[in-house]
């Protein structure tokens, strides 16, 4: 159901984008606070940037957790690019990469890439620090004895 609801707000998108701005290429998704999408809850006000080809876009994700950004030329994201989105929030920083799909079948002169993103924060150093505590403590007790 959660996947429905996605490719309904996507197609939204795609015409929306189309009528305003006549995009040629859209990159669109959605930034989760979890990496099992269909339980994870969307985080709003994330700075996202899209590259595709070396050409940069950058937006931020609404209230529901979506974004999108569109390409005026295939030229600047044609069919077949893989797409980086970088999300960031608070100092939490995650990635993901996509293909870029030609739809000009269904939509003319669209060509869509699709990114969701789990922004979790890393806890690399909490464990770090925790397993240096660890062996300190573990030293004293063995050295106590």
């Amino acid at each position: 159901m959660n996947k429905t609801f996605i490719l309904a707000i996507l197609a939204l998108l795609v015409v929306f984008s189309v009528t305003a701005v006549s995009a040629k290429t859209i990159v669109a998704g959605k930034i989760y606070d979890s990496p099992n999408f269909e339980t994870a809850g969307p985080v709003a006000g994330a700075n996202i940037n899209v590259t595709c080809e070396g050409n940069l876009l950058t937006t931020t994700s609404l209230s529901d957790g979506t974004y999108s950004v569109a390409y005026n030329d295939t030229e600047d994201c044609s069919d077949g690019e893989t797409v980086t989105v970088v999300a960031e929030k608070g100092g939490v920083t995650n990635s993901g990469t996509g293909l870029v799909h030609d739809y000009t079948a269904v939509m003319p002169d669209i060509h869509l890439g699709v990114v969701n993103i789990a922004l979790i924060p890393e806890f690399g150093i909490v464990i770090g620090a925790l397993t240096a505590l660890s062996a300190i403590g573990i030293f004293f007790f063995v050295r106590r004895k």
